[in-house]
């Protein structure tokens, strides 16, 4: 496959106006500068990478604005109102809310998403359920697992979760392991005793803990609109990007936030002005390059030898026409509705040219 368009290139996302990619079945074989003959005219469209979700909740989806007003403890807490609602959950509607949330994340760009699955094994199965003959692609997370971790791959956990990891790693091989911790003072400190791949929120965090992530090699997945929706704070992320730490981001529970990433990205960059200022272009790669490399995925980036997960924005509608800085007009402006195309391992998930979607 060859497509002409306009992309953004590399891990630094490069803005070329006249491009074409190669495609060499599920793998970017080329990206050059320059149209070509006999590919695909995308002319009016723009590819980036697609979008990495790092850190959902969509098993909550049953739930929508059931925890509004509340506290983060209140809401989420060991005994908050979200395990009141699943001990009276129907299945079946717990399933078809994680079923709605994924095709709405595919269909706004999001190839790759990480979800912390509650319920244990039986948890696991039914978003395997819900989610089985959808392209997108799921980073099965799980807790309250006996024996095993072959169902999943890795441990999501909350800090009173922690002994469920095992104490040889090497029994993880390939796992990952992502922790809660940071959005109630004090727990980031005991996160990073057992040494997760990725700590998932990090906001009420010191200058030490900031120092030890990136000493650690710890990724980062902020969830800023979740923080604010639950009066956690705000995340330090300028501090943590330029501390070298590996920052990601993540919509966090369905039931508080939608799990799209248009939304996620335009309030920290703005909110972000407010405090340390990020730049459009560290936004998107949060959402990205960062989140890729968090999940160990081949993705991220639009360059030669990464797989084909790539969407395309329509630059001719009307919040898009006349942007004269494309990472600022994508963080800022950009809506689910100018997903115009997805590809997830070369091959088209979603097509509203064609009005082909999940």
């Amino acid at each position: 496959m060859i497509v002409n368009c306009q992309a953004l290139a590399g891990k630094e996302m490069e803005h070329i106006r006249e491009a074409h990619i190669e495609l060499d079945d599920s793998i970017i074989s080329f990206v050059g500068d320059g149209f070509v003959s006999e590919a695909e005219d995308l002319k009016g469209f723009l590819a980036l990478p697609g979008l990495v979700n790092a850190h959902t909740h969509i098993g909550d989806s049953f739930a929508k604005d059931a925890c509004a007003g509340l506290s983060v403890q209140q809401a989420v807490g060991k005994d908050g109102m979200k395990w009141k609602l699943y001990e009276k959950a129907d299945k079946k509607e717990v399933v078809a809310g994680m079923r709605d949330s994924a095709k709405e994340m595919l269909s706004s760009g999001i190839t790759t998403y990480a979800d912390f699955r509650e319920g244990g094994h039986e948890g696991l199965r039914d978003l395997k359920d819900a989610t089985k003959d959808l392209p997108i692609k799921t980073i099965a997370l799980g807790r309250d697992l006996k024996g095993t971790l072959e169902d999943c791959d890795g441990l999501g956990l909350n800090l009173y979760q922690i002994g469920e990891i095992p104490l040889d790693r090497k029994d993880l091989r390939d796992k990952i392991i992502a922790v809660h911790a940071g959005e109630v003072p004090g727990e980031v400190e005991s996160a990073l005793r057992v040494d997760p791949d990725i700590i998932v929120h990090y906001t009420n965090c010191t200058h030490e803990d900031i120092r030890a992530a990136a000493k650690k090699k710890i990724t980062v997945v902020t969830c800023p609109r979740s923080n604010a929706c639950l009066r956690v704070g705000f995340p330090k992320v300028k501090e943590l990007i330029d501390a070298g730490v590996n920052v990601a981001l993540g919509t966090d529970n369905v039931m508080v936030n939608s799990p799209e990433m248009w939304g996620e990205m335009e309030f920290l960059y703005k909110a972000s002005q407010l405090f340390e200022g990020l730049t459009p272009l560290e936004v998107l790669k949060m959402a990205s390059v960062n989140g890729s490399r968090a999940l160990g995925r081949n993705t991220g980036a639009i360059e030669k030898g990464k797989t084909g997960d790539i969407i395309f924005i329509d630059l001719r509608a009307s919040n898009m026409k006349g942007s004269r800085d494309i990472h600022a007009s994508l963080v800022s402006r950009c809506r689910k509705e100018n997903v115009i195309k997805v590809l997830i391992n070369g091959k088209t998930a979603v097509d509203k040219i064609t009005s082909h979607i999940y």
